[in-house]
């Protein structure tokens, strides 16, 4: 099994990849997403990794027509009972990306938070763009926000520490790996006295190789921005922001 389809790393992790500052930015991704990549009223949402659908469920608050597509099925049980909860309608869809495809259906997709790039294989990697391209209709979009080499290298940090709410702790430790193609994770969690880690490793990208990689797929027109206002990918950047557009 590959660590991103073990569902204990997930929600062992969750608290710390989800900290509270970053689910409150959540609407805020949303009102930015719209407005960057021009998406129209009522269009049809791809949400591309979806998680445990903070965004998805923004979307359909919204009154946009939502599909969210993950492999984590508790993640998926949570977004569900959200949804519910407030009474929204989002298809949620237990699914491997490099699999699903539902052609011609999207007008807007969307894969928030650096959710590409652990597949090793390069031809699968490739493979999961080209099911986005043919999943959107023609003219859709597909935005990415992902942390970019270039971004990586100005704020690289070799070692994070975390108070979790349960009472654990954990360290988070990075290092650069293969010639800046790869960065090795080392992820530990302790919690009453017991030290548990995990190593797992995926690529990073530069604006110009993920741009190259979605033209492989077949997008022709692919934009960088270093954030979600739009400002240019430079020695500035924040992130990196793709949009690219299926013909």
């Amino acid at each position: 099994m590959n660590w991103f389809e073990d569902e204990n790393f997930w929600l062992k992790y969750k608290e710390m990849m989800f900290d509270p500052d970053r689910l409150e930015a959540t609407p805020h991704d949303v009102e930015k997403m719209i407005k960057l990549a021009n998406i129209p009223n009522k269009a049809r949402v791809y949400d591309h990794c979806c998680g445990f659908g903070r965004h998805a469920i923004e979307f359909a608050k919204r009154g946009y027509v939502v599909t969210g597509v993950d492999n984590c099925a508790s993640y998926l049980d949570v977004a569900r009972r959200k949804a519910k909860k407030q009474s929204l309608e989002v298809e949620l869809i237990q699914a491997d990306i490099r699999d699903y495809v539902k052609l011609n259906t999207f007008d807007f997709a969307y894969n928030f938070f650096t959710s590409l790039g652990y597949i090793e294989e390069p031809e699968e990697e490739l493979q999961i763009l080209k099911n986005v391209h043919a999943s959107l209709k023609s003219g859709g979009k597909f935005l990415i926000d992902i942390e970019g080499k270039e971004t990586l290298a100005k704020n690289f940090c070799e070692s994070q520490w975390f108070d979790g709410q349960d009472g654990s702790i954990m360290l988070v430790s990075a290092r650069i790996i293969d010639g800046w193609s790869r960065v090795e994770n080392r992820w530990g969690y302790i919690k009453d006295g017991r030290y548990e880690e995990i190593i797992f490793a995926h690529k990073i990208y530069s604006g110009w190789e993920l741009g190259s990689l979605l033209e492989q797929a077949g997008f022709y027109q692919v934009e960088l921005f270093g954030n979600l206002d739009g400002a240019p990918y430079d020695q500035d950047a924040d992130r990196l922001i793709v949009i690219a557009t299926k013909r």
